[in-house]
């Protein structure tokens, strides 16, 4: 899959060193997108790079790497300022990094960690970028998962939740993050629209990627043992340009797909009040207040 009418946008991709991530890099690089491949290591990031740009080299896409760790709020102010230097136009976001950990952990601002990294960073990245993406076509796309309709965010006070003190499992928690990404994309179009921002949201599919690598619970196992059988992230890549090329901005906006497919999330996904509670928090716990 080729969009030639891609050619010279500006994108940004986060957890781009493999999977869906990678693939979606590769995919614009091809394209002639210049691509900013967002990696937390430069030992899992320079090789990607070296793929990526690879790909992109007939097309004469500008591929380029940025290092942070989106579960430190540091290190994301970080890549923000460098990328809003760089990038004054932003045409296309992708929110993709994410991680499913089989145990409780805790950032280094105390939130449970799987939430910090699959939400808060997400989040606080996408706002520090606005104005950029403003002045761009401003098309994001958050990569969530089928695994939120298995999330609750009303089961206890936000902070309780996000502080992993109503903890009910790692893949209960990872759900809720999942979540959080889609509530994040509804609420986005509600505020944004008028700035020209368009926001959808999607799970690729149950593939072959490496978020299972750092999860040691039972299900993790399984899915490990049964990856063979799974499609690969090309898939779930695929998914995602079909949201990010087509050339007209606001034929899509404010939905939630299951790979090329839109179909209604969870009934909690559309809970407008809740999702004003999460933005409302997030902006606290960001900083961002």
């Amino acid at each position: 899959m080729v969009a030639s009418h891609l050619k010279g946008q500006i994108t940004v991709v986060t957890g781009a060193n493999s999977g869906v991530g990678l693939s979606v890099a590769g995919l614009l690089a091809r394209a002639g997108a210049d691509v900013t491949m967002v990696c937390r290591s430069s030992e899992r990031g320079e090789p990607a790079l070296a793929e990526v740009q690879r790909e992109g080299a007939a097309a004469g896409a500008d591929v380029r790497l940025e290092l942070a760790d989106l579960s430190r709020q540091a290190d994301v102010r970080a890549l923000a300022g460098r990328l809003a230097a760089r990038l004054p136009a932003i045409d296309i976001l992708v929110n993709n990094a994410g991680v499913w950990l089989h145990r409780r952990e805790t950032s280094p601002e105390g939130f449970e960690l799987m939430f910090a990294t699959n939400h808060l960073g997400p989040f606080l990245l996408t706002h520090r970028l606005l104005d950029a993406l403003a002045a761009g076509r401003g098309r994001i796309v958050n990569v969530s998962s089928h695994a939120h309709r298995y999330g609750d965010l009303r089961r206890a006070e936000l902070e309780t939740i996000v502080r992993s003190d109503a903890w009910r499992g790692s893949f209960k928690a990872y759900g809720d993050t999942k979540l959080a990404n889609i509530l994040f994309t509804f609420e986005s179009v509600r505020r944004w629209a008028d700035r020209g921002i368009t926001a959808d949201t999607l799970h690729p599919g149950t593939l072959a990627t490496g978020i299972v690598r750092r999860n040691r619970s039972a299900l993790g196992l399984l899915m490990r043992m049964t990856m063979s059988f799974l499609p690969r992230p090309g898939v779930g890549g695929e998914a995602v340009m079909r949201l990010v090329e087509d050339p007209a901005p606001n034929v899509v906006s404010g939905r939630y797909f299951k790979g090329r497919k839109e179909e209604r999330a969870d009934a909690q996904a559309y809970d407008a009040d809740l999702a004003r509670e999460l933005w409302d928090r997030s902006l606290a716990w960001t900083g961002e207040a």
